[in-house]
């Protein structure tokens, strides 16, 4: 977490998330330090026998100088400046070029783009996601649609990769597509003009009432517009009613913007100057985060959702409101991620991402679980600390232990196997040339025998693995998915969900969140 200036189709889900946990964990662009080169590596002239400044310099110059064959020494320097951050921690490491534009999308909160999801379904691109009043949406496409070229680029019926196709739809030298569609249920193509801009990436707008005094709100993650989407979430529901309970799901959240997370933290206290967080390190100063006293709402009672994968930013949060005994953490210990990280652009369009300090919550827990390192090995910190106010126990070191448990680990297997569920559903949708699936009738053999066909992917463990409450509920989800859109998903996929019915349980239970915390203590 940091402070801000200035497939084969799908990879698996489990790859999905350990990439956002190293990517979108919050940086600082330190734009001082742009221009730099990787390694400064003159060139060598023939009978070079100089001696180099520096060992790396040193090494990588006389193999050049040397070598059996031809060397691509741009590939060689960024490996040797990887392998070398990589020794550090787990969290610094090179990032190229495309890999950094990827990560400002995403903290920025918009991407360049025509506003669509697509799935490759053998050879042939189809729209899973039509983001409502974006380009796409106005152009007329829609669930289903076939899409057969990009300017007279033909990307269906061949081994076109989504990443190219997602390039064309980008265009950045361009402001107009003309698309080659055939509609879901038809047998011609039909063109579409549609315009490209910049499209928003929804952070805090996932939001709804499970009951008549409580307001959920999804936090997927903390982007440069998380804090507005946050505060528009809140606003739609407390317009004609500014006192209501607050459950904020935390969950597969890798972390983000410092200063997103600080002011959705302020909104959550009444009080002015409170410590939320502090950071600090060798050669950065100790910087400490409070609360503004500046509430636009009255929120009562506070849960806060949190999961393996909730990191960084996510356990900032998770943790200011536990030692401050504000809320209710429910769910699974955190990730465990106590270290900030800055990012410095490089002359080459990539940039170094470095743990530059550490952070700690309020009550001085530093959460970091313990890593190996070949410059030096860090050991968690294993000292009991008390929250604020009711003085509980709360353990440091490896994450944010919640409140309350919920004892539902992740089978691994089952996740990798359920990805795919869409593929599943858009192939029944073509089959029957219909939008309409009746889920009840679907069986997990089928499903198998869709991946095995389709993905080649061994499922001898996938009815071990995967309950039939499970898989039926995340398939029922992810079908409200592509018919209703993510409200509605996220409405049915909390159904049942025992994260959510502890966090209803706690809200709806007349004592006061001190009395809750302290019969639990």
């Amino acid at each position: 977490m940091t402070t801000k200036k200035n497939i084969r189709i799908w990879e698996p889900l489990l790859v999905g998330l350990a990439a956002a946990i190293g990517l979108i964990a919050g940086y600082n662009m330190n734009f001082d330090n742009a221009g730099h080169k990787l390694l400064d590596i003159p060139e060598i002239k023939e009978n070079y026998s100089g001696k180099a400044d520096g060992r790396i310099e040193e090494i990588l110059r006389f193999i050049e100088s040397n070598y059996v064959d031809s060397l691509d020494q741009k590939i060689i320097s960024i490996d040797a400046v990887r392998h070398i951050l990589r020794q550090l921690d787990p969290h610094s490491d090179y990032i190229g070029e495309d890999e950094l534009t990827d990560h400002n999308e995403k903290m920025e909160g918009a991407y360049r783009g025509i506003g669509i999801e697509t799935l490759k379904l053998k050879d042939t691109f189809y729209v899973t996601k039509v983001i409502e009043h974006g380009p796409a949406y106005k152009a007329g496409l829609k669930l289903g649609d076939a899409i057969i070229s990009v300017d007279n680029q033909l990307v269906s019926g061949n081994q076109k990769s989504f990443s190219s196709v997602r390039d064309l739809l980008k265009a950045e030298d361009k402001n107009k597509l003309e698309l080659s569609v055939i509609p879901f249920g038809e047998k011609s193509k039909e063109t579409r003009a549609v315009e490209i801009s910049s499209i928003n990436l929804s952070s805090a707008e996932l939001s709804y009432m499970p009951d008549e005094s409580t307001v959920y709100v999804k936090l997927e993650r903390f982007s440069d517009n998380t804090y507005e989407q946050f505060i528009e979430s809140l606003d739609y529901y407390m317009k004609d009613n500014d006192n209501l309970n607050l459950i904020l799901d935390l969950r597969n959240n890798p972390g983000g913007y410092l200063p997103e997370a600080i002011k959705i933290l302020s909104q959550l206290f009444k009080e002015k100057d409170k410590l939320l967080t502090y950071t600090e390190g060798m050669n950065r100063k100790k910087a400490e985060y409070r609360t503004t006293g500046k509430n636009f709402y009255t929120i009562n009672k506070l849960a806060i959702l949190i999961n393996e994968y909730s990191a960084s930013g996510s356990e900032i949060l998770a943790g200011a409101v536990q030692d401050w005994d504000r809320g209710v953490v429910i769910g699974q210990e955190s990730f465990g991620k106590g270290l900030v990280q800055e990012i410095f652009p490089l002359r080459n369009g990539g940039a170094l991402r470095l743990t530059v300090a550490k952070y700690y919550t309020p009550s001085g827990r530093l959460i970091q679980k313990s890593y190996r390192s070949i410059n030096k090995d860090f050991e968690a910190d294993s000292v009991d600390y008390q929250t604020r106010l009711l003085n509980r126990k709360v353990l440091s070191g490896n994450g944010i232990v919640p409140d309350y448990i919920i004892d539902e680990t992740e089978d691994l297997k089952c996740r990798n196997y359920l990805s795919y569920l869409d593929f599943f559903i858009l192939n029944k949708m073509l089959e029957t040339a219909s939008l309409q699936v009746d889920t009840d009738e679907i069986t997990r053999q089928e499903y198998a025998r869709f991946l095995e066909n389709n993905f080649e992917l061994e499922t001898s463990y996938f009815e071990d693995s995967c309950p039939v409450s499970k898989f039926q509920r995340i398939l029922e989800s992810r079908y409200v998915r592509l018919i209703s859109g993510e409200k509605e998903y996220i409405k049915k996929l909390n159904e049942g969900d025992p994260f959510i019915q502890k966090a209803l349980l706690f809200i709806q239970d007349q004592k006061t969140t001190l009395a809750y915390l302290s019969e639990k203590n």
